[in-house]
């Protein structure tokens, strides 16, 4: 028992001193990494256990994880593209819509950034990661901050086939683009909204933020909210899954007057779709 505290240790203790390129280099390193993913493995307790984020922007939130599987929450190294980029254009007050909140680690940060005076709205289907999602709100005393919907974002309101993945992140909307090789597991039935509906429906606040990772849900979520964008305008941090979900992406924002950015330091321009990867992080600011 006290071998494995030390290797967990030991991990909390790097994540916090390593640069993000030294981490990266270990990632990078095959034999290296898995070698610490066995050692933590081994070390780690089985189940749900809360525990306290260990680096990276959450560093010092708590969350209910399986350190086993979610070690990137723990030691913070979950999306480091993402987290660069909230931690920059996220302000102070701000309304923020994140769509795909999953068990709420991208939630904890947003509302860490707008504050008190903001308001985070986290959409997530899956009834599994909700449960997890309204745990680690309230492990933080953010439930004042932050409203939950437990619903699929799509291009209409009404009920929606909810594909269930092996993996907690990886279940979508029957209709998405991509991960076409996945194994899903089963098919439930979930409410289903679309953001334009959410807003008029019941006026709940515009956002000037909107964060979408729902798995290739990109092609039903953004023709959902076509009158947000065109009257609002708000910035949009995008991760796209396939050629499909990219080219319903392009469209739908050239034609509202955004320019595409990658996800990277001073967020240069995406010229062509064909830059694009399978899999982008991407970043929208509505043209002046």
């Amino acid at each position: 028992m006290r071998a494995r505290n030390l290797i967990l240790s030991l991990a909390g203790f790097l994540a916090q001193v390593l640069p993000q390129s030294s981490k990266r280099a270990l990632y990078r390193n095959k034999p290296l990494a898995n070698l610490i993913r066995t050692s933590l493995n081994r070390a780690a307790p089985e189940g749900l256990s809360e525990v306290t984020i260990a680096a990276g922007d959450n560093k010092g939130m708590h969350m209910l994880l399986d350190l086993k599987v979610e070690k990137d929450y723990w030691l913070g190294t979950y999306e480091p593209e993402l987290q660069a980029a909230i931690s920059d254009l996220v302000k102070p007050g701000q309304i923020v819509y994140d769509i795909g909140a999953n068990i709420g680690f991208i939630t904890l940060l947003f509302t860490r950034r707008t504050g008190s005076q903001g308001h985070v709205y986290a959409f997530e289907a899956l009834p599994a990661n909700v449960i997890r999602l309204i745990h680690n709100i309230e492990l933080n005393a953010f439930v004042e901050m932050v409203t939950i919907i437990q619903a699929a974002v799509q291009d209409q309101s009404g009920d929606a086939e909810f594909l269930v993945a092996p993996s907690t992140g990886m279940g979508k909307v029957n209709g998405s683009a991509g991960r076409d090789s996945v194994d899903y597991e089963e098919a439930i039935q979930v409410e289903g909204i679309s953001i334009d509906g959410f807003i008029e429906d019941t006026g709940n606040l515009l956002p000037d933020i909107v964060k979408i990772d729902i798995e290739g849900g990109e092609v039903l979520a953004l023709p959902g909210m076509v009158n947000l964008l065109h009257a609002h305008h708000p910035i949009l941090l995008i991760e796209l899954h396939g050629n499909e979900a990219a080219q319903v992406t392009w469209d739908q924002l050239k034609q509202e007057n955004y320019r595409i950015c990658r996800m990277e330091p001073e967020y240069p321009r995406v010229k062509k779709i064909q830059d694009l990867d399978w899999k982008s992080y991407l970043v929208a600011f509505p043209n002046d």
